[in-house]
């Protein structure tokens, strides 16, 4: 006696060999990026930007931004020449000593100033 299989048993048969994964919709791919361009500088930078914002003079402050820290060295990008001047006074002034002796994270040898958007 032939065995009759129902439409939906046949279809539930054909499926097993003709799926298809289901495509990645999640932003999984972008962790090792965020990682990389986000987490990594924050950490870098969380601990200076405490320093910084403790040592610098308030009027200096809100026309700096801390832009990166690599390889002990800090580059800050300044609003104006005259700010970036006034600030490069105060660091040869012993500003740059501070930081360095309070500073935890990794060495702190050199800070490069340069002025720019800090917007």
């Amino acid at each position: 006696m032939p065995s009759y299989e129902t439409p939906e048993q046949r279809l539930a048969r054909i499926r097993q060999y003709r799926t298809h994964p289901e495509p990645d919709l999640s932003l999984a791919f972008l962790s090792d990026t965020f990682k990389r361009e986000v987490e990594k500088p924050f950490r870098q930078l969380g601990d200076l930007g405490a320093l910084w914002n403790q040592f610098v003079p308030e009027h200096l402050l809100e026309h700096t931004r801390l832009e990166s820290f690599s390889r002990g060295v800090l580059r800050v990008v300044v609003r104006s020449s005259a700010h970036l001047y006034e600030l490069d006074r105060l660091l040869r002034e012993g500003l740059k000593t501070q930081l360095i002796e309070h500073h935890r994270g990794g060495t702190l040898r050199k800070i490069m100033l340069r002025t720019g958007n800090i917007d």
